[in-house]
């Protein structure tokens, strides 16, 4: 997946608007945006991942390494 196409599927499964994220981007994960986060690696990355793995989450980086970065382009 492109760095960009990423950066902008992310932003709406977040629901974040009017901001621009990228690789140092902070990430504050609530319970909803956690199961979201869920969600969008299983449809976008067929990759499931446990409740804990994302604590780990604390930047788009972050996220961007457990996926593999691999998967960008």
């Amino acid at each position: 997946m492109k760095r960009a196409d990423f950066f902008s599927e992310l932003k709406d499964t977040l629901m974040i608007d009017n901001v621009d994220i990228d690789e140092n981007t902070e990430i504050h994960l609530t319970s909803l945006s956690t199961l979201s986060i869920i969600a969008f690696l299983d449809e976008y990355f067929d990759k499931q991942i446990k409740v804990i793995e994302i604590r780990n989450i604390h930047s788009v980086s972050d996220l961007m390494s457990l996926i593999g970065t691999e998967h960008f382009e």
